[in-house]
């Protein structure tokens, strides 16, 4: 009789092996066991019979063994059951490099599931997710040949298990590691932190597995460790012929990707590539968004809604989380995941497209500051356009129905099925609405509790904004751009019925941004506000909320010309003294950091105002505290870290014609061994702007020199503007602060430090 055990704990990890796949469980104690399954990972051709031949041909040829037969599956858009060639690969190791061999030989589009990891197929087709908790029943050769969930990813409590963290980085850590030729380590755990500086690169190896060894982490958390860290970690090890212990699984691998630059939403992203382990999850903080904006609490959320390992989760954009719920939803419901986006763009008449390609309606702001203003907020309007009326790829437009209803447009949706997108939206909304509640009702109890469901909320929030981009995205194989154009339609008309309602009632229409208005009434309380969106409720059939009401607002002018208004740079304090900035220098990360404090100092005076007269009274003190900065900085001793300026580049280096700030410091850092991709970060710090005084406009943090000083008449520029931003509609433009502050431009420079004389060092902070 053969033996068993049963664990009780979470799955933590999986990873293809030659096993199949492998898995590590955790029980209640953190306690670890690696286990495997005999999974056989498959895909599916649409060929014709005549064609299976050619298949068995070609697999015959393989040297590892591939199985055929047929089965019959849904297509997605039609409906309709096909008769498909279904291709089992007996060793998930080799999936990728079937589907790679056969490519060449068949058209792209007879393929279907065929680019998904084995863990991922594996994941979708056993119903079990990362973080599950469950009974797991394993045999005496550790294989998994049962478990009893006692879990769901749609779970609003549930528990992660005990895990040990180590922290590993650089040292030290004024600039980026990329910048760094030479690298010393930091350890950290159990409260303590070791530096590890040596000489000897073997020993520092040989330090790092002693203290793998003694601490034996669950997580590795780095910053940068999957671009620099650990890559010239284990190239060191090779060269030193060292086994190092980053890996709990010795018999594994590590899983590597390379970087890449892409093009989204205008602009030039980099993605660096991962580095995960086996049997240990390495998180890089610096290489992913969702860490930055969740922490932990929100990837393992995010992880056991869409079924991604949680090494791969924190790594993967929004856009991917949100497709592996769709591929997971179609393959629990027999439906083919086409390898590559199939449906093209419909025919339309000039007519059509003048009313289709039209986003969200965005109005205007009334320019200036306005007191006593609310602000109410439509609750994940476009998730729940697309959950409450069934917006998806395949039910726009189906085949099968004749309603017009989509407004303006008169597109159908489908009525006889439900589609896969509002289907796995739904969770998502659900959830990220009860856990707003339940954040809400702890912090008013001062329960810190509320912190951890603020995570979770927020990593779900980034999922639904970005659902909606994902629905149009020309790549997206469940994406189609009707169902994108139908959910704008129903947002133009939801928010012009909410204006309607707000006017007939006598509320001043102040400003509205898609799925956000701004309004006014005399007297009216928070109570009022409250009678207003249940009406609002009602009428269009969506929940909108009152998300505060300002004692004071300002929409700023425009940069370009400031007799114009712009619609998404805001700032306000609200009544329960809250702030809420939005696209002003303060908020900006390409802001200097010297820069950002002065705005927030200036802010934070003008919290203590209550109308706009009162903040008019403040406005003496605010430019005194302004002027102290702007002292500060023209006396050429302002710390030069904190004027740091950071942009990302569009290009290669060498592919720059234009001699600008950022162009030069790329190009600076690429000549000293430094090469930075389209999409990266650079950071630098101007000397010279006009280029007149220095053959650097600017230099790159790693290469300035205290003794270069810094362009004081730029970064004075930059000074008042930011208070400008405030200001101006008080009268106070950069002109007139200029005399205020006595830095005319017609009166003689200040002596720059040019020398060391007066110059901070570069590490005073």
């Amino acid at each position: 009789m053969t033996k068993t055990r049963t664990i009780t704990g979470w799955l933590f990890d999986l990873y293809p092996s030659r096993e199949g796949i492998t898995l590590w469980l955790v029980d209640r104690d953190g306690a670890k066991y690696r286990c495997h399954d005999g999974f056989d990972p498959w895909f599916y051709m649409h060929i014709p019979e005549a064609d299976e031949e050619r298949v068995g041909a070609i697999v015959r040829l393989f040297p590892f063994r591939v199985s055929l037969d047929r089965t019959v599956r849904r297509e997605i858009y039609t409906n309709d059951e096909w008769n498909v060639l279904r291709v089992t690969v007996h060793d998930t190791l080799h999936l990728k490099d079937v589907v790679r061999r056969l490519e060449p030989h068949f058209p792209h589009f007879v393929f279907f599931d065929s680019d998904i990891s084995p863990q991922q197929l594996y994941l979708y087709r056993t119903g079990l997710f990362p973080l599950a908790f469950a009974e797991y029943t394993l045999d005496e050769e550790g294989r998994l040949i049962s478990w009893n969930l006692d879990d769901d990813p749609g779970a609003l409590e549930y528990q992660l298990p005990p895990l040990v963290t180590m922290t590993l980085k650089n040292v030290p850590d004024f600039v980026s590691p990329k910048y760094r030729k030479t690298h010393q380590l930091e350890v950290g755990y159990d409260g303590r932190t070791y530096a590890l500086e040596n000489e000897d690169p073997a020993e520092v190896i040989a330090s790092l597995n002693r203290h793998l060894t003694r601490c034996d982490p669950d997580i590795i958390m780095t910053e940068f460790g999957d671009a620099v860290l650990l890559p010239m970690l284990t190239r060191i090890a090779a060269q030193e012929e060292i086994p190092l212990a980053l890996n709990r699984d010795p018999s594994a691998g590590y899983f590597t990707t390379g970087e890449t630059s892409y093009f989204a939403y205008g602009k030039i992203v980099h993605k660096d590539g991962a580095f995960e382990l086996a049997g240990r999850w390495h998180l890089d903080t610096e290489n992913s968004f969702m860490m930055g904006e969740a922490s932990l609490d929100g990837v393992a959320e995010i992880a056991r809604l869409t079924q991604l390992p949680v090494q791969h989760q924190s790594r993967s954009t929004i856009g991917s989380a949100l497709s592996s719920m769709q591929l997971s939803w179609a393959s629990r419901h027999g439906y083919l995941i086409p390898a590559k986006k199939r449906e093209p763009e419909e025919f339309k008449s000039a007519s059509t497209l003048l009313l289709a390609d039209r986003g969200g309606l965005i109005f205007q702001p009334v320019m200036g500051f306005h007191e006593q203003i609310a602000e109410m907020d439509f609750v994940s309007m476009y998730p729940t356009i697309m959950v409450r009326h069934n917006i998806s790829p395949e039910t726009v437009n189906c085949r099968c129905c004749r309603n017009r209803a989509v407004p303006e447009l008169g597109y159908t949706i489908c009525e006889r099925r439900e589609g896969i997108v509002p289907a796995t939206l739904r969770t998502v909304v659900s959830k990220r609405a009860s856990y707003k509640k339940m954040k809400k009702a702890l912090k008013r109890t001062g329960d810190e509790q509320w912190k951890l469901y603020d995570r979770r909320q927020n990593a779900l929030k980034w999922m639904l904004v970005t659902c909606f981009g994902y629905l149009g995205y020309k790549n997206a194989r469940f994406g189609r751009i009707e169902a994108h154009e139908s959910v704008n339609a129903f947002s133009r008309e939801a928010i012009l019925r909410a204006k309607e309602i707000a006017e007939e009632r006598g509320y001043r229409f102040i400003h509205a941004i898609v799925d956000c208005m701004w309004l006014w009434k005399e007297g009216a309380t928070e109570s009022d506000y409250e009678s207003l969106a249940v009406e609002v409720r009602e009428s269009v059939g969506m929940d909108i909320s009152l998300e505060g009401i300002y004692n004071w607002i300002l929409f700023p002018s425009s940069k370009m010309d400031p007799r114009i208004p712009t619609a998404n740079r805001y700032v306000g304090w609200y009544a329960n003294n809250e702030i809420k900035i939005r696209g002003i220098e303060v908020r900006r990360r390409d802001t200097p950091v010297f820069i950002k404090r002065l705005q927030g100092e200036m802010l934070q005076i003008f919290g203590a105002a209550a109308t706009v007269a009162e903040l008019e009274e403040l406005i003496p003190a605010a430019l005194a505290k302004a002027g102290e900065a702007i002292s500060l900085l023209r006396s050429g001793t302002a710390n030069p870290l904190e004027l740091v300026i950071r942009r990302h580049l569009t290009r290669e280096p060498e592919e720059y014609t234009t001699n600008t700030a950022s162009a030069g410091a790329a190009k600076a850092l690429d000549e000293a061994g430094v090469h930075l991709a389209p999409g990266e970060m650079v950071e630098y710090i101007i000397v010279d702007l006009s280029g007149k005084k220095k053959p650097a406009k600017a230099l790159p943090v790693p290469l300035y020199e205290s003794a270069e000083g810094y362009d004081i008449e730029t970064y004075t520029d930059m000074a008042l503007k930011a208070v400008e931003t405030l200001l101006l509609p008080f009268g106070y433009d950069v002109g007139k602060l200029r005399e205020v502050f006595g830095c005319s431009l017609q009166k003689k420079k200040r002596q720059a430090a040019s020398g060391s004389e007066g110059q901070g060092s570069l590490f005073d902070s």
